[in-house]
């Protein structure tokens, strides 16, 4: 049954976004790459036209439709078809249509501030369901066992890797949010200071990066201790009940996804000299940030089995009976 509505999400997702791209080729508007406003060097599709693009836009999606509908009618028949269209569509919508832009608005927005929020990053988000529906698809149709890793073991050193790889990222930010300017200028962090005032966050609201990158590490923890699995007993009305998978699962993938996407464009930018080493040199941890909670997050799916706690509900507690 789980498998089936996976399957619908990603044809009924594929049959959209697909006529997207065939309205897109016929020279509709709202084509939503090539987008001016990306960073220079931090997107693999400056530039590009719809001419160029949205054929493959709309023919791939219909290879996807094809593939969904006869998976659904004939279960059997198109496994590995599926699973490999599964895979790589999966991994082309997670981390090559995405650029850094849905991190730095995924930042603001906690801070209160969504002026950068257009068309192109809404469409990143898009992307990103239809690549987490196919890379579900993609593991429902594949045979064997990924969940006979070791994956407490697995899961452990790479929760380790995610609580510390944000770590110089936090720094820096901390000490330019106190406008001390950590390998930068003095003109730079005054800079920085004035376009958070105009952004309308300032004060506390200036520490908040370096503070999401302490709770996001403290959180990060919660996938391989059993906090992170059944809620403390000191928590009102849900003390001891198992923390429902999705609370976890969902917001740490798409956080991955993000840190991923803008590691790979932060190596590129340092590499090719478009990014400037005493700004972004912290970009280089990333990539192995955003891989790390990836695989955390996958162990802590694998391995959810391995606790006992009392079912997730909200039932109304039973009356004392005893006289």
């Amino acid at each position: 049954m789980k498998r089936r509505l996976i399957l619908s999400g990603a044809l009924i997702w594929s049959a959209i976004y697909g006529a997207l791209g065939y309205f897109w080729w016929s020279g509709g508007g709202g084509f939503p790459f090539g987008d001016p406003n990306a960073f220079v060097g931090m997107s693999l599709f400056e530039g590009v036209t719809a001419g160029a693009m949205a054929p493959v836009i709309a023919l791939a999606c219909t290879a996807g439709v094809v593939l969904a509908a006869s998976a659904l009618w004939w279960p059997r028949n198109p496994a590995p078809a599926v699973a490999a269209y599964g895979w790589v569509a999966g991994a082309i919508l997670l981390f090559v249509l995405p650029d850094v832009r849905l991190l730095q608005n995924m930042a603001y927005s906690l801070r209160g501030y969504f002026g950068l929020v257009d068309w192109p990053v809404l469409n990143q988000l898009v992307c990103v369901a239809g690549g987490a529906l196919w890379i579900g698809v993609a593991l429902g149709s594949a045979r064997g066992g990924a969940a006979s890793w070791p994956w407490r073991r697995i899961g452990l050193w790479a929760t380790i890797v995610a609580v510390l790889s944000p770590l110089p990222y936090g720094v820096q930010r901390a000490a330019w949010a106190a406008g001390i300017p950590l390998w930068v200028d003095q003109r730079f962090v005054d800079d920085l200071a004035a376009d958070a005032v105009a952004k309308g966050v300032s004060g506390l609201g200036s520490y908040s990066l370096p503070l999401l990158c302490l709770g996001g590490a403290l959180l990060t923890l919660g996938l391989a201790q059993r906090w992170g699995r059944v809620f403390p007993h000191w928590v009102p009305v849900l003390g001891g009940r198992a923390v429902p998978e999705a609370m976890a699962v969902a917001p740490a993938s798409l956080v991955s996804v993000a840190l991923t996407v803008t590691g790979v464009s932060s190596w590129r930018g340092l590499l090719s000299g478009d990014m400037d080493w005493s700004v972004g040199g912290v970009g280089l941890f990333f990539l192995p940030w955003g891989l790390s909670l990836g695989v955390a997050t996958v162990a802590y799916h694998y391995t959810r089995g391995h606790v006992t706690a009392t079912p997730f509900t909200l039932a109304r507690p039973q009356p004392d009976m005893r006289p």
